[in-house]
């Protein structure tokens, strides 16, 4: 019975396998040929170890016809390369159907991450790529379920080839590589007569650097030029500058681990951009743009791709991006939905100029349409310069970004007037609690101080505050350039040279909005701020718009005015700057205390800024002096490579005699050189490199000090009242921690500007017990056309900014020595950039329409009415009975003829309701107020509750007067 079934199954299926082609094999691989490697294999056994020279087939591993001989490399930290190319000499040329290419790895330690073949006919000038694609070593070490025996198939379409290169790359320089075999198998077709002599392993390996081309690919634009304006420092050819033709590019070479990249150094540039030329205008389906990063140190930060077709004047944004640096695969797909392009152009920027950009492969899909007709002639390189200078279209009428919409977004001139309706709706009843604070903003639960009429710093309790005019306890919640006249704010509309600058759908009236429009220092200007208040407020617009600006501060929580321009007619606490004189002796940009005349220009300088008018202004609390600028490593350098006509550089002389005890022969042997007086150290140039670590920290602290003691003479000449507060340094750039705190017995508190998540810069300050600001710093998104400063202050959302307030803040008000800080800034910059330098960031508490960011502004809010709890307290874990024990006044009864009781505002996180009422009658549990028939005051106990922990405490009895009915 068995056997029956299985003869019936046979005459079932045998038709069947006769009926079924027979898969072609491949010819016998070729015999004859040899290679050479361009990286000896340096571990492995047999004929290819360490050899450098020529390998017959048959002879050496690769080509034995055995897979199981291997050539390997091994990785190591200082491997100094990352790939490996064989190229192969067929000795002649020959019609190739298909290569074969064998890795067996002996452990999960090698891999190869990423293969390329490439081959070239006797007579051809450059290669031609075949593939380039990741292989099985793309993570280190394997993970589980990844074969170690990895065999790849090359087909190479019966095309005409003597010369093959294959190059295969490993992740990082630790990961091995092994090859087993290359077989090469050829088509149909006769092999070429009368071939050029063998090449030598030299020849061959010269055979790498020549130019490679690219099939172009159905439904691809593949032909066209491109031109990087920084010439790259990494990828062939791109990296001998240039025009570059997609067909021989490494950005369309289909080999995503190679990449053309750009180092970071002190002084690369910040942006870099790149041009594409596609011959003719081409509907688009998508763009496509890899970079691969090798590591982290390897990335950029943001993306801009616009485009423009032939017959436009100006670019389009096809869009903006941003990538975190954790991000080393980065892929961005563009959906083009057949917009028409002619020219693209692809700007990468790094917040970190010592950050490298790579940049892998770019992939053009073709969109439904005809390519464009009669396309005017291929740009050549001056061509495609003058298109990296054409502008792009950003703005419309109203200062906006035309290719997002969002909610709000204005549309007429009646927008912006409702908005204005609907805010002062809101504000109109909004003011500084007089119960709670005290003018100048001060908290008076928090006790009263010895009042000097000024503001001062004061230790309480073992922490640092302000101490307002009137004696009350106050933490700086401040915003800076709170003004319109703040020309930051606005924008050139003319270049340089006076011609229009073509970013804007339209510009505001010059007649109609004449204020709106200046010419500074930096250029012709126009404010969209300035013109959208107009259109905004009408008649008295600047009135109003003081109006609203106070109201909208006092009720987010801000207390002062903190940095930059000031409206004068806004009356809030506010830091003033004193700019450094224009004669000072500079090195680098820092400013050369040891000038005999130093305190000479500052007396003139600052006498003439006019600081004895404001010396007795209880409102303004102090001075910070310069901006962001102190010394650091770099001018100690340059200071070393002057001679003796420099002050700083005479007065190293003097300190290096006093550090050696007046010592020449032991300071030359310092500083390897041969002075024969320290007047000739002087002139000597002495290279940065041999200083001693203590002696640069010595000379940068005694350069601070001499500094900050002659501006602090000069300032208390003109103003003996009020504060010295430094100089805005950012701890992380032209500054030095010995240069902030070499003269710190100087300042009555240290100024930084610190933009980052992160308040861990205050512990260096703590153990030093010193008072410090921070008068810059602002958390931002990418949306609506606008940027973020840095990877740390960047944010998702809007509301996100208000959560990384939130928490920044807080964890600086929990440190001893934190006595304020300063928003950065009032507006949004610019869309199109403010004049200067471009800058375009999302820093505002509103946008240059005028609106608040409201999911931020909220939070804000809510986070500024407990600032003062948390640094009482040095933790942001509040308590209910840390919150009921700061409630120790109540305001009065208002409301006429619906009288109602004000209660304390107090943080989302906690609840207030009344416990207990002397007059229940007068005053109800439920907060309800009858007025009485003559004037009573009735006496309070409040409970406050935590809505998610923190627990539930009771104030001291609080007292309120309640007016007759």
């Amino acid at each position: 019975m068995l056997s029956r079934l299985l003869t019936a199954l046979l005459v079932l299926v045998v038709p069947l396998l006769v009926s079924l082609p027979a898969r072609a094999q491949p010819q016998p691989a070729l015999t004859t040929g040899a290679y050479a490697y361009d990286q000896a294999p340096d571990s492995g056994a047999g004929p290819d170890l360490n050899q450098s020279g020529l390998l017959a087939f048959g002879h050496g591993a690769l080509a034995d016809a055995s897979v199981t001989t291997r050539a390997q490399w091994a990785g190591d930290g200082s491997a100094r390369y990352k790939e490996v190319s064989i190229v192969i000499d067929l000795l002649r040329d020959h019609p190739l159907e298909q290569i074969t290419i064998v890795s067996n790895a002996p452990n999960r330690y090698f891999g190869i991450a990423a293969v390329s073949v490439r081959t070239r006919a006797e007579a051809d000038d450059d290669y031609t790529s075949i593939k380039a694609q990741p292989w099985y070593g793309t993570a280190s070490p394997l993970p589980a379920g990844v074969p170690l025996n990895n065999t790849l198939t090359v087909d190479l379409g019966n095309r005409t080839a003597r010369l093959v290169i294959v190059t295969i790359t490993r992740l990082h320089e630790y990961q091995h590589m092994a090859l087993n075999e290359i077989s090469v198998h050829p088509g149909t077709g006769e092999p070429g007569a009368s071939p050029a002599p063998p090449f030598s392993a030299d020849a061959l390996r010269t055979e790498i650097t020549k130019p490679v081309r690219q099939i172009p690919r159905p439904g691809m634009v593949d032909a066209g030029n491109y031109y990087a304006e920084v010439t790259p420092h990494d990828g062939v050819p791109d990296n001998g500058g240039g025009v570059v033709p997609f067909s021989h590019g490494e950005l369309f070479d289909r080999d995503l681990a190679r990449y053309v990249g750009w180092r970071g150094s002190a002084s690369a540039p910040k942006t870099v951009s790149v041009v594409f030329d596609l011959l003719a205008d081409h509907p688009l389906d998508t763009i496509k743009i890899f970079s691969k990063a090798p590591n982290q140190f390897w990335g950029f930060d943001e993306i801009t791709v616009t485009y423009r077709a032939e017959a436009e004047t100006t670019y389009r944004i096809a869009t903006r991006g941003v990538r975190a640096r954790t991000e080393l695969d980065y892929r961005l797909e563009i959906p083009m939905t057949g917009r028409s392009a002619r020219f693209l152009r692809i700007q990468l920027s790094r917040g970190n100029q010592y950050l490298h950009i790579p940049l892998s492969e770019i992939e053009l899909t073709r969109g439904s349409g005809q390519t464009g007709p009669n396309p005017a002639p291929p740009l050549d390189a001056d061509g495609l310069r003058h298109e990296l200078s054409r502008h792009t279209k950003l703005a419309d009428q109203y200062g906006q970004y035309l290719y997002e919409d969002w909610p709000g977004k204005v549309t007429s001139d009646a927008r912006l007037s409702e908005d204005r309706e609907q805010e002062w709706e809101r504000l109109e009843e909004v003011s500084l609690d007089r119960a709670v604070h005290d003018r100048y903003g001060g908290v008076k639960a928090l006790g009263k101080q010895p009042a000097e009429g000024f503001f001062r710093l004061r230790k309480i309790e073992g922490k640092w505050w302000f101490v307002t005019p009137d004696g009350y306890p106050f933490l700086l919640k401040g915003v800076d350039s709170v003004s319109h006249d703040e020309w930051g704010y606005g924008t050139l509309y003319k270049e340089p040279g006076g011609g229009p600058r073509e970013v804007f759908e339209s510009l505001p009236d010059p007649v109609r909005y004449r204020q709106a429009y200046a010419t500074t220092e930096r250029g012709d200007v126009v404010s969209f701020v300035k013109a959208n208040l107009m259109r905004k407020y009408g008649r008295g617009w600047e009135r109003e718009w003081r109006k609203v600006t106070t109201r909208r501060l006092v009720d987010w929580g801000f207390n002062g005015l903190s940095k930059w321009a000031r409206d004068p007619g806004l009356r809030l606490p506010y830091i003033d700057q004193v700019p450094a004189p224009a004669d000072v002796i500079k090195v680098l940009w820092a400013i050369d205390p040891f000038d005999p005349e130093f305190a000479a220009k500052l007396d003139r300088h600052i006498a003439a800024r006019g600081l004895a008018a404001r010396s007795t202004d209880p409102w303004l609390i102090g001075y910070f002096f310069d901006n962001e600028r102190g010394w650091n490593a770099d001018v100690v350098k340059e200071i070393l490579l002057k001679d003796a006509t420099l002050p700083a550089k005479r007065a190293f002389a003097t300190y290096m005699a006093g550090a050696y005890g007046q010592d020449l022969a032991r300071v030359n042997a310092v500083l390897g050189v041969t002075a024969d007086s320290f007047e000739a150290l002087a002139a000597t140039p002495i290279d940065v490199a041999k200083l001693p670590a203590q002696d640069m920290k010595g000379f940068i602290r005694l350069a601070s000090k001499t500094y900050y003691t002659a501006v602090r003479t000069a300032i208390r000449k003109q103003d003996p009242h009020h504060l010295f507060l430094g100089s805005a340094l950012v701890p992380t750039w032209r500054t030095s921690l010995d240069w902030n705190i070499g003269g710190i017995d100087q300042l009555d508190a240290v100024s930084l500007d610190v933009y980052s998540d992160s308040a861990a810069y205050l512990s260096e300050y703590e153990a030093l017990d010193k008072p410090v600001l921070n008068l810059e710093y602002s958390f931002s998104t990418t949306e609506r056309g606008l940027r973020a400063i840095n990877a740390s202050t960047r944010s998702a959302t809007i509301a996100e900014r208000g959560a990384k307030y939130r928490s920044f803040v807080e964890a600086q008000a929990a440190s001893p020595v934190f006595v304020g800080s300063g928003w950065f800034v009032y507006y949004d910059q610019a869309v199109t950039g403010r004049p200067g330098d471009g800058e375009s960031f999302n820093f505002g508490l509103l946008n240059q329409q005028d609106q608040p960011y409201t999911e931020m502004t909220d939070v804000m809010r809510d986070a500024n009415l407990t600032l003062e709890l948390v640094h009482l307290h040095g933790t942001r874990e509040l308590t209910a009975p840390m919150v009921a024990g700061s409630i120790t006044r109540l305001g009065p009864v208002t409301g006429g003829h619906e009288p109602a009781l004000t209660l304390p505002r107090l943080p989302r996180a906690f609840t207030l309701e009344i416990a207990s009422s002397s007059r229940p009658d007068i005053v109800a549990p439920d907060g309800t107020v009858r007025l009485p028939s003559r004037a009573t005051t009735v006496t309070l106990v409040l409970k406050v509750s935590g809505t998610s922990g923190g627990g539930t405490a009771t104030t001291a009895p609080l007292r309120v007067k309640v007016p007759r009915r």
